[in-house]
């Protein structure tokens, strides 16, 4: 995943510190793919390594990650769900019960007046929700939600049907799934 900014963003990063950088692909068909699929308004950076994070000059896509805002066929903003081609590799997305309140809360009022100021990205969000939509009817799944009240919730990608579900519940992925299947002694009651 390549992460982008918005230009204003990118211009108070460049100044404030040397973590970032503008993306340089090295393969050009590739890069530019990826440069015709970014958003207007905003372009392609990378960073200098998650060791050397500085965690006050994350980019809102960075902050953001693995979640994005979810849409329902109504162009309501209802949650948050991830990015589930890294079920597989990300800890959080096989964790969710580790999301703080807190997150939830910041990640709506940030992209509230995200797509106040540049409505395109509700059309991004609510193409890509969509899109999950006609994904997840293929794997025969529900959308994982996490909503504005702090409930976790199965959507139904057909009928959007939310069914409220206990968090812990939510399936795991890859190696996570396997290591939760193995309880250690301390964790046996």
């Amino acid at each position: 995943m390549v992460p982008t900014a918005y230009k204003s963003e990118w211009a108070y990063l460049k100044v404030n510190t040397d973590l970032w950088h503008l993306w340089e692909g090295e393969n050009l068909a590739e890069s530019a793919e990826l440069r015709a699929d970014t958003p207007k308004g905003q372009i392609l950076i990378a960073c200098l390594g998650h060791r050397f994070c500085q965690r006050e000059f994350r980019s809102i896509t960075c902050r953001a990650f693995p979640f994005f805002p979810y849409f329902n066929s109504k162009k309501e903003f209802i949650g948050l769900t991830y990015y589930w081609e890294y079920e597989d590799r990300c800890w959080v997305i096989s964790n969710l019960q580790a999301v703080r309140q807190s997150y939830i809360e910041a990640f709506f009022e940030t992209y509230e007046i995200l797509f106040e100021g540049f409505p395109e990205e509700i059309t991004n969000f609510d193409n890509f929700s969509a899109y999950m939509r006609y994904v997840y009817q293929g794997y025969r799944r529900a959308i994982p939600l996490l909503n504005r009240n702090g409930q976790a919730y199965k959507v139904s990608p057909r009928g959007e049907r939310m069914r409220r579900v206990q968090i812990e519940l939510l399936p795991k992925f890859g190696p996570y799934k396997i290591a939760a299947s193995m309880p250690f002694p301390d964790e046996m009651n």
